[in-house]
């Protein structure tokens, strides 16, 4: 699978933020902005000939496995806003991928890092890049930040924890809980006075394994600080860690 020597390097799509995709305040909701960048992401791994529909040729689909989203300002309802992003290069295991939202007069809203990787259907296993990813990036491809993501530290402690049982509205079209459902178990575990008073800068986030239909969940958190959380996504029945975060907030005065 090798995209082109005339494919598209930087990836641009505009989006209107609907009144369906903002929170009490009128503004974007974190999830909304991820899944914009999903979206864009998506559609550029069709034109490189990376997207979903040639990996299922191989029995092949994409997993997120890391991402880091950082937010200057959030859209509100009715404005637009342009998403681009490219990939950065990959290694054995995984492809990286980046992005960064617009408005109109081209000041930056959010910046984002993302890490994948490809699985077997059935196996459910890791696939080596060199299976499907022929893609030759230039050598001064740009990045949003200066590192790799790494693997996050989990909760030392507990000072919330919420229960949740997988419904059929979480699901996606592999019958998994979507990735932004996380996102969005994450921020309503957090207070409202709390939500109400302080805006996300920064979450990021390891996706570390699935989860299905009924599952019973465990969302918890762990505050650092007056601003900082760490938090955590366990199933129940085995004790096994799906996904683990750490969001940075500010005060709506700051």
């Amino acid at each position: 699978m090798t995209a082109s020597p005339d494919f598209t390097k930087v990836w641009k799509n505009t989006y209107t933020v609907h009144s369906y995709q903002v929170d009490i305040k009128g503004k974007a909701t974190i999830a909304t902005l991820c899944q914009l960048l999903q979206e864009s992401a998506w559609q550029h791994a069709e034109h490189l000939g990376l997207g979903f529909s040639h990996l299922r040729r191989k029995n092949f689909i994409w997993v997120l496995a890391r991402q880091l989203v950082r937010i200057s300002s959030y859209p509100e309802w009715g404005d637009t806003i342009e998403v681009r992003t490219w990939p950065t290069g990959n290694d054995r295991v995984f492809c990286y991928r980046d992005f960064r939202i617009s408005e109109p007069n081209g000041s930056t809203v959010a910046e984002a890092s993302t890490s994948w990787f490809v699985i077997d259907l059935v196996a459910r296993k890791p696939q080596k890049t060199a299976l499907y990813y022929q893609l030759k990036l230039p050598e001064d491809v740009e990045t949003v930040f200066p590192n790799r993501l790494n693997k996050l530290e989990t909760l030392q402690s507990e000072d919330f924890t919420k229960s949740i049982r997988v419904s059929y509205g979480d699901l996606d079209m592999h019958k998994h809980v979507n990735n932004v459902r996380y996102i969005e178990w994450i921020m309503n575990c957090l207070p409202l006075e709390f939500m109400n008073t302080y805006f996300l800068k920064e979450i990021e986030i390891n996706y570390m394994s699935e989860a299905s239909y009924g599952d019973e969940i465990a969302v918890s958190y762990e505050k650092k600080g007056k601003s900082n959380f760490l938090h955590k996504i366990v199933r129940k029945s085995d004790n096994t860690e799906i996904c683990r975060a750490k969001t940075d907030w500010a005060s709506q005065g700051t």
